[in-house]
């Protein structure tokens, strides 16, 4: 019997390795030309965003791998109501643009993403948020800036996007965030938080990821 989250093929066997990998690359090809033809004009149209919505539903169940997880994620996120708004709409069209542009790029996985960015290792478990100052950088799976500054502060933190400093205690890190992060705006609180790192002031650098594993 298969190992319980395995993809499998039509006859209940588990599938290969490589076909998996295979699959799941087409998947997400596959996603990078759908939002690059909704983009074509500009914008994201109410129609649009239900399509996306249903289109990412169906293949992330497919095909449960990194991008199409985070982007499922924050769909759900985003239709929580039944509707799409105008705000919502382009919160949408930021995913579908950072999405396009990692077809520049080799397909990100979790693994690069961990050996490219400058996460701490291992990391922090668990988390502590009461009192303790997280600064935020990158776009997050998990919604819009001000949806996880709310999670933050439930758990008793205080969340900012302003630069980290000797006092910040956490800085998280988009699941967003570009393979190439240096040359990027949120890359200059990544090159601050790892200063602050070396001179020994605590600070702790974190996936997306693994932030979520303590909100909820």
């Amino acid at each position: 019997m298969p190992i319980p989250g395995t993809p499998v093929d039509q006859h209940g066997q588990p599938l290969p390795l490589f076909h998996r990998a295979n699959n799941a690359a087409k998947a997400v090809d596959q996603l990078v030309g759908l939002c690059t033809g909704i983009l074509a004009d500009g914008e994201v149209s109410e129609r649009e965003a239900v399509f996306f919505a249903e289109w990412v539903r169906k293949h992330a169940a497919e095909e449960p791998v990194w991008p199409l997880t985070a982007v499922l994620h924050r769909v759900e996120r985003i239709f929580e109501d039944g509707v799409c708004d105008a705000e919502e709409r382009a919160e949408l069209q930021e995913v579908m643009e950072q999405l396009c542009g990692f077809a520049q790029a080799p397909t990100p996985t979790a693994e690069t993403r961990s050996t490219v960015l400058p996460l701490c290792v291992p990391q922090p478990h668990p988390l502590v948020f009461a009192d303790k100052q997280f600064v935020v950088t990158g776009k997050f799976a998990f919604g819009a800036r001000t949806a996880v500054f709310e999670a933050i502060d439930a758990l008793g933190g205080q969340a900012t996007d302003a630069s980290p400093t000797r006092s910040t205690d956490y800085l998280v890190v988009g699941v967003f965030a570009s393979r190439d992060w240096i040359n990027t705006s949120h890359g200059r609180k990544i090159e601050k938080a790892v200063q602050l790192r070396e001179k020994g002031t605590g600070i702790r650098i974190l996936s997306e990821d693994h932030w979520r594993q303590f909100v909820g």
